[in-house]
């Protein structure tokens, strides 16, 4: 029988047991990273590798980064350094990278960025605008070296792990590329000149990062799993029409979607497994379970519904067809098709698996901890899912917004009401114009909108092209809208709402991502678009749950890249009416009860049983409500 385990009983409750939990911690790229569930489809493997452990004795701390490299990430100060400090001595490390070294420039892939920014110094052309992109046989493996040195001098065990393929279909197999072996095309320096569209035979694996972070596991004795291969034969089981419609998210061949990183996060269990890494603490069930196996959503505002998501999973199921009946408690309502709320729902499978994502909507009126729980009943198999929050109250606070209507060039300076202070910035992007002559934008019934648009900008001031073959965001490029909390009150953000759409073509896509400070850490992505329709104004409306601590800046920050093989110019993405609401409070103020290891709990010892007590409800010690 599969174990559940709630970070009610394990972490607010302090059990002696979980003192020496053993922490996996994940670092990569966007395959790997977190994401909002509310506002993409999009799902990183890391988010579910942790319901296939323990969870009694081994936690995930997923630190994958959207758009990160070797290089980026071990430079970055909010994200190598900081995962460093979450490390303790017995810890694990699992280390997947690839995807953005191969650079994002198609007509330079493989080449080191910093070697080719040295040869446009030398030449006299423009500085590479994207930082990312590394060598296959020189600084991607100096980074993973620097990865396991940095690591193992923690005491912290590193794994190698193979980047999960695209899902670039050639007949029967996955392309080279597709398996990050960028034989057939790459660029590269040779006596101070620049050589494009190289290639070597098939057998000639000197640009394969794979073979690459290969070779550093055995020159370092790092165990390394190769998921690469796992996910190809797993792609390759579903087939391409099958594997791009069930198991990625729309138009993209790079990202998995829930079931997609699901699948992939339980193939690099079983190779863990087999590895014998941490095999004891793996389970990779044959029943139904829930993933993730509890839900802590954190810190939430009264009143401000939040969404969240598992899914309901099982493969070889006997028998193979079945009904499984779910139950949520007073905070919370279900859904199976994000439409209909309501406290129960009924979720069928057939043919042996299931596969069912199920939508929580909590939504709390009272302030102060509280401790909810979905059923799932299948035959005499109970699943009981923990979902936990701290709800803090908005009443007593001093109203605050910033408002930029961006109607002009240059952006003006936004309309700030209470206690806060606001700017724009903007880093590679140039805002073009603000001109009734662009009057051909549509928003809803309305037409001849105008709005601003802006472009790539190596400069800041000059329109430049797009570059090739982006994928992903460029942390360097970006619009970016802060605001920032008076010295002695914090600030809960309630709202962040724009208008936004794209100029000349239909392949532009961003990210909407938030994060603190001029470090820019704590970075969530709170909204996503692909593939925006040229013209077509979309209405960003969001209700996030953020705490800007007194002193500090928050930053929302748009993030553009136009998804493109070839370089292109005259290509935008237009804005206006971007707004910041929220909150002003002494710090402290509206938080009606003592949260995190200062929860009251009781102690109760039944007929040789321990049960925890709290507010009058009994628990077992993996936190589930006894009834």
């Amino acid at each position: 029988m599969r174990k559940f385990f709630s970070l009610f009983a394990a972490m607010l409750l302090c059990l002696p047991m979980m003192q020496g939990a053993i922490k996996v911690h994940t670092i990569g790229d966007s395959t790997m990273a977190e994401y909002d569930e509310s506002t993409t489809d999009k799902r990183g493997w890391g988010m579910y590798l942790g319901s296939f452990f323990d969870p009694q004795f081994v936690t995930v701390n997923n630190r994958g980064k959207s758009g990160a490299d070797t290089r980026g990430f071990y430079s970055g100060a909010a994200y190598w350094p900081s995962v460093k400090s979450q490390m303790s001595e017995g810890d694990y490390l699992l280390i997947q990278f690839a995807h953005n070294d191969e650079g994002n420039d198609s007509n330079l892939s493989g080449l080191d960025n910093r070697e080719y920014a040295a040869y446009c110094e030398t030449k006299g052309l423009p500085a590479p605008t994207d930082a990312r992109g590394t060598n296959p046989q020189t600084t991607y493996r100096e980074y993973l070296r620097l990865f396991i040195d940095e690591a193992r001098a923690l005491g912290v065990t590193p794994v190698l792990v193979g980047p999960i393929c695209r899902a670039y279909f050639s007949g029967n197999n996955i392309t080279r590329k597709g398996q990050h072996d960028l034989g057939d095309k790459f660029a590269k320096i040779e006596n101070g000149e620049l050589k494009q569209n190289q290639s070597v035979p098939a057998d000639d694996l000197s640009m394969s990062y794979v073979e690459a972070m290969r070779v550093v596991a055995a020159e370092k004795n790092v165990p390394f799993i190769d998921l690469t291969e796992a996910t190809r034969v797993l792609y390759l089981s579903y087939g391409e029409s099958a594997c791009l419609s069930q198991l990625f998210c729309t138009g993209d061949k790079t990202h998995t979607n829930a079931m997609g990183g699901n699948l992939v996060a339980r193939s690099a269990a079983q190779l863990l497994k087999n590895t014998g890494i941490l095999a004891d603490y793996i389970d990779v069930p044959t029943d139904i379970t829930a993933n993730p196996a509890s839900i802590n959503i954190g810190e939430v505002y009264c009143s401000v519904p939040q969404n969240k998501e598992f899914l309901l999973t099982g493969y070889g199921l006997d028998p193979a067809h079945g009904t499984v009946r779910l139950r949520a408690t007073a905070n919370l309502q279900i859904s199976l098709d994000k439409e209909y709320y309501a406290s129960t729902a009924q979720a069928s499978y057939e043919g042996g698996s299931m596969f069912q994502k199920v939508f929580i909507r909590a939504n709390y009126t009272t302030g102060g901890f509280h401790y909810d729980t979905v059923y799932a009943t299948t035959g005499d198999h109970v699943i009981a899912l923990p979902v936990s929050a701290t709800a803090i109250s908005l009443d007593g606070g001093a109203a605050v917004s910033a408002f930029w209507a961006i109607g002009a060039k240059p952006v003006p300076d936004p309309v700030v009401e209470g206690p806060i202070s606001a700017e724009f910035s903007m880093s590679q992007m140039a805002c073009i114009d603000y001109n009734a002559s662009k009057n051909y934008f549509v928003d809803g019934d309305s037409t001849t909108i105008v709005l601003a648009r802006f472009h790539n900008s190596a400069d800041g001031s000059a329109r430049t092209p797009w570059p090739a073959g982006e994928i992903d965001e460029n942390a360097n490029r970006y619009l970016d809208f802060a605001i920032t909390a008076p010295s002695a009150m914090e600030v809960r953000i309630t709202r962040i709402a724009m208008e936004i759409t794209a100029d000349g073509t239909s392949t532009m896509c961003y990210h909407l991502n938030t994060g603190f400070g001029d470090a820019f850490t704590d970075v969530t992505t709170i909204a996503e678009k692909r593939n925006m329709p040229s013209r077509v104004i979309e209405h960003v409306d969001l209700t996030p749950s953020l705490t800007v601590p007194a002193g500090e800046t928050l930053h929302v920050r748009i993030l553009p890249w136009h998804d493109y093989g070839e370089v292109k110019d005259s290509k935008y993405i237009g804005l206006r009416n971007v707004k910041i609401e929220g909150m002003a409070f002494d710090p402290e103020q509206g938080v009606e009860e003592v949260k995190g290891d200062k929860m009251p709990c009781t102690k109760v010892l039944e007929n040789g049983v321990l049960y925890l007590m709290h507010q009058g409800t009994k628990y077992n010690v993996q936190g589930v409500r006894v009834l």
